[in-house]
């Protein structure tokens, strides 16, 4: 069977209730991504060139407690950049937190203002392949 057309369009990210307008604020500010208008019958979204991000309120959302494995991740994008020292300096400056361990010199964990680890990479397959970045 041949693989009908199927790609990636949106990445939902839970948080609680509480959190949906500083995650808006901090994923607008980190992605450069759109945000849609929203109502209570309508999910919050960040609309980039080729993927959104939305973010799911949750009534009784547990945050995750990465590194350790007591509450695992819950997800983990990792997001291609030039220069790792003024990223990771930017992030902070918009409400990211340092994880309290890193395991590599070429990405630095980080986490959103709901917890959630996010890595700021020099390298990945975005490199290897050889495809441009966004503008």
């Amino acid at each position: 069977m041949e693989r009908p057309n199927i790609s990636l369009d949106t990445i939902v990210i839970d948080c609680s209730e509480e959190d949906v307008k500083k995650m808006m604020d901090f994923y607008v500010l980190l992605t450069g991504f759109i945000p849609e208008p929203y109502s209570e019958d309508v999910i919050p979204t960040l609309t980039g060139k080729c993927i959104s991000i939305s973010l799911y309120p949750v009534k009784s959302y547990i945050p995750p407690t990465f590194p350790s494995p007591a509450v695992g991740r819950q997800l983990h994008l990792d997001f291609f950049v030039t220069d790792l020292e003024s990223a990771v300096s930017y992030a902070r400056s918009i409400g990211a937190a340092d994880s309290p361990k890193q395991f590599h010199s070429s990405y630095h964990i980080m986490l959103d203002p709901s917890g959630h680890p996010f890595c700021l990479t020099t390298n990945g397959p975005t490199v290897e392949a050889g495809f441009q970045q966004v503008e």
